[in-house]
Formats: structure tokens, sequence, C-alpha cells
């Protein structure tokens, strides 16, 4: 057998060995995989979800969380943008 020949013989038994490697290392994935997955499903079983009125209210608190810091960042831009166009400007002149 020539060198080309040995280690082509080299390369398909490195293969078959990193493929057995590949393997269990994809089966310890799936088991741990499932391990998981089963955890998820228990901690989901514990959760107490909120009802209609509990979503309701928490919703119109944030949507107005919301709307009031939109209003503050719009007055913080029109008094940046006053102090920054008009007044600062005059200063200088």
């Amino acid at each position: 057998m020539n060198a080309v020949g040995i280690t082509g013989v080299l390369a398909v038994i490195a293969f078959m060995a990193a493929l057995v490697v590949w393997r269990e290392h994809v089966k310890v994935m799936a088991r741990s995989t499932g391990v998981f997955l089963g955890d998820v499903n228990s901690e989901i079983r514990k959760v107490t979800w909120p009802d209609r009125q509990q979503l309701k209210n928490a919703t119109g608190v944030i949507i107005l969380f919301v709307v009031v810091v939109a209003i503050l960042i719009g007055l913080m831009d029109v008094i940046l943008q006053l102090i920054l166009t008009t007044w600062l400007p005059s200063w200088f002149r």
C-alpha cells in the first residue's frame, strides 16, 4: 500500500471515530434536552396565571406608564430644542 492509500484509510478510521463520538454527544444532549423540557413543563404547571381582571389592570397600568414617559420625553425634547435652537444661539450673537 502506498502513502496515499494509508492516508485514506487513516482518514476513514478517524472519520468513523469522530462519528461515534459525535453520536454519543448527541445522545447525551437529547437526554439532557428531554430532562430540561420535563422541568420546564413542571414549572409551568406551578405558575399562578392572572385572571382577566388582573390582566386588564396590569395592562392599563403599563399603557398609562408608557404614555406618561412619552409625554415626559416629548417635553424634554421641546425644551431642549428651544434652548439649543433659540436661546443658546442668541447668547453668542
